[in-house]
């Protein structure tokens, strides 16, 4: 009798750049995906222990991995599974819609002597169809490190063709004054310990306006920034979105309650994109506590 061997993930490697809309290697961050059964599908990570943006953090204790690197994680593979296992074209465009990440096991992130491998484990749980082809999935995935979930992250992406993408984008600029002075001027950044970060290059808000109750702040276009903008855009990514909502909390928790920034993590970030962020534009981000510290708000 033959015994038949599941397969397991590699981890000698990761997959091409081009099947995640990377443009550097380095910001590749899986290195290969299993489909045992559709919809259900495995994944490896490789998570670095070192990088210029995902470990440049001033916090008390053991280093940690960034829950946005994980983030970042998820949303390559909800590319890849999107190609290689849904029938999107290579050349198509990608919308993040939704995006909900949720760390379950703050003790599971701690860098360790050794590179983060870790699996995602991920389920489409909703597909979105145009006629008879799928034009986007949602996501359920668990995170794993060191064979332990850490963290669960809910997504939903879809995908259009590039002619499609470039009569929605055309029309909708048209439709506004892109002409003034393009905002966010890289000097108003706001200073990096008031953001736990070490390097003015990774801050991404600045014009901080603090009012009784809440506070706002501009968000840093920087598009020379070679993770968040690892290749050219015609619109704010989500990335830079995600990082300027835990920048604002961070500086709102101090400006409001007098929090230090390093002694604070990030425990959900949850989005529900509505529109694109044009970079000519003035976009904005308030954060309003739900709750004082002591109260479990």
């Amino acid at each position: 009798m033959t015994r038949v061997q599941a397969p397991e993930l590699s981890f000698s490697t990761v997959v091409p750049r081009e099947h995640v809309h990377r443009s550097a290697i380095s910001e590749v961050y899986l290195t290969d995906i299993l489909c045992e059964r559709y919809p259900r599908f495995r994944l490896g990570i490789q998570l670095p222990r070192q990088h210029s943006y995902y470990s440049d953090h001033v916090a008390t204790g053991a280093a940690s991995y960034d829950p946005l690197l994980l983030l970042e994680c998820c949303r390559q593979a909800s590319i890849l599974i999107a190609h290689r296992y849904v029938g999107a074209e290579m050349d198509e465009k990608f919308v993040f819609n939704t995006a909900t990440l949720c760390i379950t096991e703050p003790a599971g992130l701690v860098v360790r002597d050794y590179p983060g491998y870790g699996i995602l484990d991920a389920a489409i749980t909703a597909e979105k169809q145009r006629g008879d082809r799928v034009v986007g999935i949602t996501l359920a995935i668990d995170i794993q490190l060191d064979d332990r979930t850490v963290a669960t992250m809910r997504m939903a992406i879809q995908w259009m063709p590039g002619g499609a993408w470039d009569k929605i984008r055309t029309r909708g600029r048209a439709a506004l004054d892109l002409s003034a002075d393009p905002p966010h001027a890289l000097a108003h950044r706001a200073a990096p310990e008031f953001v736990a970060r070490g390097d003015r290059e990774n801050v991404v808000v600045g014009s901080v306006h603090t009012q009784s109750t809440a506070l706002t702040t501009e968000i840093v276009v920087d598009q020379r920034h070679p993770s968040l903008f690892d290749h050219p855009l015609d619109h704010i990514p989500g990335a830079v979105i995600f990082e300027a909502m835990r920048q604002t909390g961070l500086l709102s928790a101090y400006e409001l309650f007098g929090l230090s920034p390093g002694r604070l993590s990030t425990v959900m970030i949850s989005a529900d994109f509505q529109q694109f962020g044009e970079p000519e534009l003035a976009t904005y981000a308030t954060a309003t506590p739900l709750g004082v510290p002591g109260d479990r708000g």
